[in-house]
């Protein structure tokens, strides 16, 4: 089990889960800040004991103003310390256009139910009062008010109101469109692809969705393997048409010509090479017709006990002239006996097969080795000839239906494919398998191993 394997946030779901708590997190944390600092911070503090009389001779000077307006005017000129001027009996503010933005009154109403002045530290404002005075015989209370220092920061209470939790919006918005474009852009990729293999591009495959490991990743995967297998299939067929038109085509042609000659010459001279296509025919459909049973499931096995070592030493003996026409040696090393529970005829046809492929490729005077083996699971036959050998880049292929490592259809390479293909699906209908494999000192090894069904 691999370090990947055990991460949780390879899969979409968990992922999509964390993310949407995460963005709940980061809001709910947001939300906390901006409480905080829209908090009311408002205290009451007192003042120093002579305040109100060190500003007596500021309170004296304004006795000289016409009118409130004027003395609203003269007493805010000065300095940067701003002065309101309050109705002391409705509170209200005579001169609120100094006020600053969102300040709430209500404060003012506390202050003057106070007996003595007091500071108020309200927000971003500084207020002390009320100071009361007699304006040619109107009661005024007056509020020094200055601006509160500022704290390091955003100042929160300076924005508007309705930008707040427009950027909050804002935040989850995008945390939200970069979940979904996460999960729909590789998804609309896909699609895409889809319809281009669809519309004919069998080369069409997902790149960088692919490499996600999350679950859009093993989508990605699959349909890239898919679309291999299907490309695969298809080219095969198109070389399975070009391959079996010609194998048809050649003994049909030299049919037609012994039958010519038959009727020119008579005598029936020709008979035996007429003969011999045919059987060639024959045998080629047989072959089409095995494997594609083979191939759908169709194919009734035949269970009953059989002596390996027996069945090969068969095989030696039908194909031993093809053998002896290339001076090629056969050998088998194996027990002297190995049972097994399988169907004769299948399997039979599958080592013939590799057989018949070997006596093919190998080289005059060469040997053919077959190497069986046997333990409590399995029993192990490897053939293993003195060939060209194949591209290691085919060990793999030469085992799919109508593949051939070379595309010449001529005689000396000759065959459908189909011949390897039966092997590896016999191999398959015996719970077994077939690999292939290029030894050091050269040639090609087939090796097919099936599970052991033994009778002893």
């Amino acid at each position: 089990m691999t370090l990947m394997s055990l991460n949780p946030m390879r899969y979409l779901a968990v992922r999509i889960f964390a993310w949407f708590w995460l963005v709940v997190l980061l809001t709910m944390g947001a939300a906390w800040l901006l409480a905080r600092g829209l908090s009311d911070n408002t205290e009451i503090r007192r003042l120093p004991h002579d305040a109100a009389h060190q500003l007596e001779p500021l309170f004296k000077s304004l006795q000289r103003a016409d009118s409130i307006e004027d003395l609203s005017r003269r007493i805010n000129r000065r300095d940067r310390n701003r002065w309101l001027v309050v109705d002391p009996q409705t509170n209200q503010v005579l001169n609120s256009e100094i006020l600053p933005r969102n300040f709430d009154q209500h404060w003012l109403t506390e202050l003057s139910q106070l007996d003595k002045p007091r500071l108020l530290l309200h927000r971003n404002t500084l207020l002390a009062g009320p100071f009361l005075v007699n304006f040619k015989g109107t009661p005024l209370a007056l509020y020094q008010q200055r601006a509160r220092p500022q704290s390091p920061g955003l100042d929160l209470m300076a924005l508007p109101q309705y930008l707040l939790p427009l950027l909050l919006l804002l935040v989850s918005a995008l945390a939200s469109i970069v979940l979904a474009l996460s999960i729909t852009k590789p998804l609309r990729l896909l699609k895409q692809k889809n319809l281009d293999f669809a519309a004919g591009d069998l080369q069409a495959r997902v790149k960088a969705p692919a490499r996600r490991a999350d679950e859009i990743g093993e989508l990605s995967r699959g349909f890239n393997l898919m679309a291999s297998k299907i490309s695969d299939l298809l080219q095969n067929q198109q070389r399975l048409l070009r391959d079996v038109s010609h194998e048809l085509r050649s003994p049909l042609t030299r049919a037609q010509l012994a039958i010519a000659l038959e009727q020119r010459q008579g005598g029936g001279q020709q008979l035996p090479r007429l003969q011999q296509e045919l059987e060639r025919i024959d045998e080629l459909l047989d072959e089409l017709l095995t494997f594609s049973r083979l191939d759908a499931g169709q194919y009734q096995l035949q269970w009953q006990e059989l002596d390996l070592v027996e069945l090969i030493e068969e095989i030696f003996e039908v194909n031993q002239l093809d053998a002896e026409q290339k001076q090629l040696k056969l050998t088998l090393h194996a027990p002297p006996r190995c049972l097994l529970q399988c169907d004769s005829r299948l399997i039979g046809r599958a080592i013939e097969n590799v057989l018949r492929n070997a006596i093919k490729y190998s080289p005059n005077g060469a040997a053919i080795m077959f190497s069986l083996q046997q333990d409590a699971e399995q029993a192990r036959l490897q053939i293993c000839d003195q060939g060209p050998g194949i591209p290691p880049d085919c060990l793999e292929q030469i085992f799919a239906p109508f593949y051939r490592v070379s595309d010449s259809r001529n005689s000396a390479t000759g065959g459908t494919g189909l011949g390897l293909a039966i092997a590896a699906q016999a191999a398959r209908q015996h719970g077994g398998f077939i690999s292939a494999s290029l030894p050091a000192a050269g040639g090609l090894c087939i090796e097919l191993t099936l599970n052991n069904r033994s009778i002893s």
